[in-house]
């Protein structure tokens, strides 16, 4: 092994002993889709190219189908961002991100680890897509606390 491998090798071994490697859980920028439709008579039917681009971020305490979201913490702005922050302590239920994306109703959600504390959510200020999603940046939960 090469000295860079090794001491590479020693400091994630370190964090893992130390509990300072943090689970982190980032909303993917896009997804995709496939489409099915079926166009009614005298009507022909086509898609649009338009990516799938991550236009909404909802976090949940407990599953989704509970309907119980939550609001951010806080909210500031940052030259041409905006950045909203969920402070998240421990809970029996637990916490769910939900990724919404611009051009589809498909979501994407799963379960937060356990040890997530923070969501940050980075958005382009004043930008938005042509169904009024907005764009987002950076989307991300940690374990530690967030900074951008």
């Amino acid at each position: 092994m090469t000295r860079l491998r090794i001491a590479a090798t020693a400091i994630i071994v370190a964090g893992l002993i130390s509990g300072v490697v943090h689970a982190q859980v980032a909303c993917p920028p896009t997804v995709s889709v496939e489409q099915k439709a079926l166009a009614p008579n005298d009507w022909s039917l086509g898609y649009s190219k338009d990516a799938a681009e991550l236009s909404s971020v909802t976090i949940f305490d407990g599953s989704p189908e509970e309907l119980a979201s939550l609001k951010y913490d806080d909210e500031r702005t940052v030259k041409d961002e905006i950045v909203q922050t969920w402070e998240l302590p421990a809970s029996p239920r637990g916490y769910w991100i939900v990724c919404g994306y611009a051009n589809t109703t498909a979501q994407l959600r799963r379960k937060l680890p356990d040890r997530v504390r923070a969501c940050e959510v980075v958005f382009e200020k004043g930008v938005s897509y042509a169904g009024g999603g907005a764009v987002i940046k950076l989307a991300r939960c940690t374990s530690a606390a967030t900074t951008h």
